[in-house]
């Protein structure tokens, strides 16, 4: 019963040393797309949310003028 303790906790030890949580944070790289509809009209954050997938973690997405009628929302995304 010991010897399997033992070896329990050995192992969980072994698993916890090549897991490493610090892997750092992601790079994030700008991402674009055109819109119909102007700037005060057009949210990019929500829109981005059904462009990218949630793993790309859109944010910080701005607004501007392209064209008539047009929208270029810029976001940063995932590399």
């Amino acid at each position: 019963m010991k010897s399997y303790i033992v070896l329990s906790l050995l192992s969980m030890a072994v698993l916890f040393a090549l897991f490493d949580p610090s892997l750092g944070d992601p790079k994030f790289c700008s991402g674009s797309f055109t819109t119909n509809g102007t700037c005060d009209k057009v949210d990019c954050g929500d829109l981005a949310l059904f462009k990218w997938p949630a793993s790309l973690m859109p944010h910080s997405c701005a607004c501007s003028a392209s064209g008539s009628n047009q929208s270029l929302c810029t976001c940063q995304i995932v590399c």
